[in-house]
């Protein structure tokens, strides 16, 4: 009877909720800086990209932005006086197969009007780049390239009259083992163009502590049960 409430109880335990872990750093830039992200900037881009107080004026054009009401005292940010292009990029690695929660805030101000995101990253390329891009890629995707996606989560600008304000995203993806990597990126030849990113998160799940603790709890337990069953039947 002990043993059979035992194995219950681990099948409850394995049933139970997870937890969910962030496998990123400092997805809120509370840092200050863009520690634990790597950051590509475009050679001959005329702007720049960078962490910077929460609500500030876009870097290089000056064109203001909104304050995220849900963020801290940081956000990043892109600004340019020029043609450029702009790409931060967080890696994570998965040791089994998974669901993962992507969560960022974003906003994308296109002061070009008409929106190009069907020419790729590159604004030097001779045709008309104006967008940003949000998505999930293998790890080893080099910068700027838009080969192998996994999903694109943005892709284009906001509607609305600039500066837009913030909006929050939530995606549940599927993934194998394998490393990663989620990435801001923004491309523009029209005219100028911010993006800002904050609050971003990737969430693998876990079990819970009180979850472990019953399976090896209950898995010690089926073994005394065991050892009794068979001192009972050798008496």
């Amino acid at each position: 009877m002990l043993r059979k409430l035992v194995i219950a109880g681990i099948i409850g335990a394995c049933a139970m909720p997870a937890m969910a872990a962030n496998l990123l750093t400092n997805g809120g830039f509370e840092s200050g800086s863009l520690a634990g992200w790597t950051q590509t900037i475009a050679p001959s881009s005329n702007g720049t990209s960078g962490v910077f107080a929460n609500g500030s004026n876009a870097p290089n054009s000056g064109q203001s932005t909104t304050v995220n009401a849900n963020g801290g005292n940081f956000v990043y940010l892109t600004g340019q006086g020029g043609p450029g292009a702009y790409e931060i990029r967080q890696s994570f690695t998965l040791a089994s197969a998974q669901t993962v929660t992507v969560k960022f805030d974003h906003f994308a101000n296109n002061y070009g009007g008409e929106v190009f995101s069907g020419n790729g990253l590159d604004p030097f390329a001779g045709q008309p780049v104006q967008f940003a891009l949000v998505d999930l890629i293998p790890g080893a995707t080099g910068a700027f390239s838009t080969a192998g996606q996994i999903q694109s989560f943005y892709s284009g600008a906001d509607g609305g009259a600039n500066p837009n304000p913030w909006t929050s995203y939530s995606f549940n993806v599927n993934l194998g083992a394998g490393t990663y990597a989620i990435r801001f990126a923004q491309a523009d030849n029209q005219l100028f163009f911010t993006q800002g990113v904050d609050n971003v998160s990737v969430s693998g799940a876990i079990p819970e502590p009180a979850s472990w603790a019953m399976l090896i709890a209950g898995f010690g337990l089926v073994g005394v049960a065991g050892r009794r069953r068979r001192a009972t039947v050798a008496a």
